[in-house]
């Protein structure tokens, strides 16, 4: 009789494994512990806002614990590379730009990630136009001035980038300008943006989450917008194509992957819930007031927006000749 009760209660207990692991897999118990949201910026970036928004909202609907882990540097190769060598469970979700899926891929001949292959889509969040950016004392009040002052002191000015994606904005002026300008490389699209203002740079490139506040408030002034027609919410800049420079359109995005590998109810529950959240009329409403469009997706429309972007990214470094690092 012991020896039967015995053998019982070890196969229970040897079972007790393996059914919290079937648990785990059909994704029942997810989530009962602290989500991590990896950042490849600093906070206040466009993508770190989106981040923000999207722990708050996971954490009031599951009541655990959603914090950001901000990982700037490197053109968001740190940021990367962590969230891909995670483990697929659904505890660590990679909140991200164009910069580290896309534009990296065209600027290095190499990456220690992979950006397709490492990562699965859950959705686009939403995206927006890349703005240049000028510091009020200069004396360019227009594209076109500028082109004129930069010719006249060839390599005197200087611009400022965060990002893989901001850097391409400003070769592709150089290019496409025929200036000769100077380039300063920063960890972040808002450091950049505090030595515009502070006055250490003369121009630089950002997102309009980033900087419409301070276009708004005069700290700096927004010489022109990188979409191919006036855009929506900033309907009074004109584009860097109408002020005489042709094919020079740019995006930025933001989005959520997750490491390859999650099991599919994990992934379909995490799904939907970041849908919700970015789906939250308040929130809409807000990046709409601050220039960015918020525009949800399947994961299979997302994968094509990435690779496309790739494709626009390599062909833009060719025409620029820009060779990648």
């Amino acid at each position: 009789m012991f020896r039967r009760r015995f053998l019982r209660t070890s196969i229970g207990a040897g079972c007790a494994p393996l059914l919290a692991h079937g648990a785990a897999a059909q994704g029942t118990d997810y989530p009962n512990t602290t989500i991590k949201l990896i950042v490849p910026f600093a906070a206040g970036s466009a993508t770190d806002n989106a981040a923000r928004h999207v722990a708050d909202r996971l954490t009031k609907a599951w009541k655990v614990g959603v914090v950001v882990d901000n990982k700037p540097g490197a053109n968001g190769f740190i940021a990367a590379q962590a969230a891909q060598q995670s483990k697929p469970d659904g505890y660590t979700i990679f909140v991200t730009s164009n910069t580290a899926m896309a534009s990296n891929v065209a600027m290095f001949k190499s990456l220690p990630y992979d950006p397709i292959e490492g990562f699965e889509p859950i959705s686009l969040i939403g995206y927006a136009p890349v703005f240049l950016l000028a510091h009020p004392s200069l004396e360019a009040k227009t594209l076109q001035e500028l082109i004129a002052l930069a010719k006249s002191k060839p390599g005197k000015l200087n611009w400022g980038a965060g990002s893989a994606s901001t850097r391409i904005a400003g070769e592709m002026l150089r290019s496409k300008a025929g200036i000769d300008i100077t380039y300063v490389p920063y960890r972040s699209t808002p450091l950049a943006l505090q030595d515009l203002m502070a006055g250490h740079l003369n121009l630089s490139f950002g997102d309009p989450v980033t900087s419409t506040p301070q276009i708004k408030a005069g700290t700096v002034r927004c010489l022109g917008v990188t979409n191919n027609g006036r855009y929506p919410l900033t309907p009074d800049i004109p584009t860097m194509i109408e002020q005489g420079l042709a094919g020079y359109e740019l995006s930025s995005w933001t989005a959520v992957f997750v490491p390859k590998g999650l099991p599919r109810p994990v992934y379909d529950k995490l799904r939907a819930e970041v849908v919700k959240a970015i789906g939250d009329p308040e929130y809409v409403e807000t990046q709409a007031r601050n220039g960015a469009v918020v525009r949800p997706t399947t994961p299979e429309e997302m994968r094509k927006i990435q690779l496309e972007e790739i494709r626009i990214y390599r062909e833009i470094m060719k025409t620029a000749g820009i060779e990648p690092e």
